[in-house]
């Protein structure tokens, strides 16, 4: 086992960095692209590099990590994830530490090598009985650099300060993208671009009841119901709460009165394999809306997702959750198709 441990100037040396690391470059961009027209992107190509890594214990923990980021921001659609392999044989090729892809010119020249337009790449590393997690985020076009810090105990489950991590990497992500692409481009995800497109709409309300399961442990809360919600109500719709002996009421009577599409379905994950340590699981997710007061259906949509992390509970709920983000945007979609404009929009 491993018992390297960083010293606390060190980490105080590092967490100083992040916000001097915040700077623009000297030489901006953007300024030319100011007086440019405004060009909307659906999602930005990110790629995630091996975090260096001193952490007592697992020495291919470096690794693991960025596999699991990749898949945990897979979820997003505004994020287009570089293949693993090819961010690899990139570094290989240019003999290029990591702590050098925060360099202008080095993260321009990775970028263009794999297409990519943000890079994240970080450090994990332990403090007396503490484990921090640190991510670099670099604009490959703007070199402005962001960074965010997840910190735990060594002895317990890593998967929660990876969760951290991830939260508020994708939180960050969402905020920095303005600063870290030119000016004259902006993201927009498929969610925004829904809730515009529905501005001025008569939308119905809706009621989510998706069972979910896990073959081999039982699954702790509804990871594809509850990421379904969320989309939903993003998307600008009024989202109510209802359980089975409600749906079994609405089945009997469709004329109560409370909601105007039911949105029903089973979700189902398993255990795939375990390779290098990370746990793979596959989720399969089958859903249906009907309209309540006809028993019309709306649409019938079906997806698999797979999706690794340390823990197979965690792997088998992101695979469901990436798999409800899929459905419930395909969903809307075909809701927004039979919606009406209201008379104030029009005019």
């Amino acid at each position: 086992m491993m018992s390297l441990r960083v010293s606390r100037t060190a980490i105080v040396a590092t967490l100083m960095a992040l916000p001097a690391l915040t700077a623009p470059a000297a030489t901006d961009p953007n300024d030319a692209a100011t007086a440019q027209t405004v060009q909307t992107l659906a999602s930005v190509p990110v790629a995630i590099f091996n975090f260096e890594s001193t952490a007592p214990g697992n020495p291919e923990f470096g690794r693991q990590l960025a596999d699991i980021l990749t898949a945990r921001l897979s979820v997003y659609d505004q994020f287009t994830l570089v293949e693993r392999k090819h961010v690899n044989e990139a570094i290989a090729e240019l003999q290029l530490s990591l702590s050098g892809l925060a360099e202008a010119g080095r993260s321009t020249q990775v970028g263009r090598m794999i297409g990519a337009r943000i890079l994240v790449f970080g450090r994990a590393f332990a403090v007396d009985r503490d484990l921090y997690l640190v991510a670099k985020v670099v604009g490959t076009e703007t070199s402005q650099v962001k960074g965010v810090i997840a910190k735990g105990k060594l002895e317990s489950d890593l998967s929660p300060i990876v969760d951290q991590l991830v939260e508020k990497l994708v939180e960050g992500l969402g905020q920095w993208v303005p600063q870290l692409l030119p000016r004259n481009e902006k993201l927009e995800t498929s969610i925004e671009a829904l809730r515009l497109e529905l501005a001025g709409r008569t939308l119905p309300t809706v009621a989510v009841i998706v069972s979910e399961s896990h073959m081999r442990t039982r699954s702790p809360d509804p990871a594809a119901a509850t990421e379904i919600k969320k989309v939903f109500k993003e998307a600008g719709f009024e989202v109510l709460e209802a359980d089975k002996d409600t749906l079994e009421k609405w089945t009997k009577n469709v004329t109560l009165a409370g909601c105007d599409i039911v949105v029903t379905g089973e979700g189902v994950s398993d255990f795939a394999a375990r390779i290098g340590g990370l746990v793979s699981c596959v989720g399969r997710l089958e859903l249906q809306a009907t309209r309540r007061d006809s028993g019309r259906i709306v649409a019938v949509k079906r997806t698999t997702r797979r999706a690794v992390d340390l823990s197979e509970t965690i792997a088998a709920k992101t695979a469901l959750q990436s798999a409800g983000h899929e459905l419930a945007v395909a969903l809307i979609r075909e809701i927004a198709a039979e919606t009406t404009t209201t008379p104030e929009a029009k005019q």
